[in-house]
């Protein structure tokens, strides 16, 4: 079928260590949603407090929970960094097995996905106190 191409074997150890750069093991929060390097994003609703994988292949970014994807978005990685640069967009798979037993008020659709930015807060450092030195005189001139 591929005709001349060949192609190389890998094991599965070294498959994993290839790829484990682009890969995020994340809880979802009680809404269904998990934050990535500052990005705080929508997976699954019928999946609270879950553990999902999150995967950055090429330019898109996976929510996958055992071995089925739930959510995709598109996504900027920067290699050097090893850090998510940009998610928008997200694009979700209806699944009856993970489905929320409660309907939502108002339906999700990947027009409306929303994905929040939160910037961390600079440190602030704290000085050592001194004690301000009180003069026990004071010289008039």
């Amino acid at each position: 079928m591929l005709g001349e191409a060949k192609g190389r074997l890998y094991s599965l150890e070294e498959l994993e260590r290839k790829f484990s750069r682009a890969l995020f093991p994340r809880t979802t929060n009680r809404y269904g949603c998990v934050t990535l390097h500052s990005y705080h994003f929508y997976v699954e609703a019928g999946l609270p407090k879950t553990k999902v994988l999150l995967w950055v292949y090429g330019h898109e970014l996976r929510a996958v929970f055992e071995n089925v994807v739930l959510a995709e978005y598109d996504c900027r990685y920067d290699l050097r960094d090893r850090k998510v640069k940009d998610i928008r967009e997200g694009r979700f798979y209806p699944h009856d097995d993970f489905a929320s037993k409660q309907r939502s008020l108002i339906p999700l659709n990947p027009q409306e996905s929303l994905v929040v930015y939160r910037q961390k807060a600079p440190r602030q450092v704290r000085l050592p106190f001194r004690a301000k030195q009180l003069w026990l005189f004071e010289w008039v001139s």
